[in-house]
């Protein structure tokens, strides 16, 4: 009998990992070929991002104004909500260089759409990452490309649970 006890909360996320140069949903590498991203939902701040504890965010009041930084290794970051085919909506953030300048880079070709497609969500397609040196260490940034403007999947009661989007999901 199942006791339910694997992945119940705080273990529902999905992270883009530079080194392995792959995605991780809920924890296990995923083959993801694209989402469907609630622009409405962004948040910007200071992240404290350490293996094996809880993300600690300290938002910022208005959206990519710089709130004050916090005491310790709080890094600039991004929190946004996506719908995961077959999974369900998931927590997006990072606080990475690699992914922030993925990120940056989708969020200005967004801005046009943005404003066209008030309350709609955007589905996109990620279509590879390519290799780049910061400083003296080596990352991946994610590239993406813009698909459809459509309605809001249904936000599930639970994030476990297989919902569809209203408009068909390209992935």
């Amino acid at each position: 009998m199942d006791l339910g006890l694997m992945n119940e909360g705080g273990g529902e996320f999905i992270r883009f990992k530079p080194s392995a140069n792959s995605w991780i949903v809920d924890g296990e590498e995923h083959d993801l070929k694209g989402f469907i991203l609630d622009p409405s939902s962004l948040k910007t701040g200071w992240g404290l991002i350490q293996a094996g504890e809880a993300p600690d965010w300290q938002w910022d009041q208005n959206l990519g104004v710089k709130g004050q930084k916090p005491e310790g290794e709080y890094k600039r970051g991004f929190s946004v909500d996506v719908f995961v085919k077959d999974v369900g909506w998931r927590e997006w953030s990072a606080n990475g260089v690699g992914v922030l300048k993925g990120f940056q880079g989708l969020w200005s070709d967004l801005q046009g759409g943005i404003k066209d497609n008030p309350e709609k969500c955007v589905q996109v397609i990620y279509e590879k990452s390519v290799s780049e040196t910061i400083g003296r260490g080596q990352t991946r940034i994610p590239m993406f490309k813009i698909g459809s403007w459509v309605e809001s999947p249904k936000m599930a009661e639970e994030t476990t649970q297989k919902s569809q989007p209203v408009a068909e999901n390209i992935f």
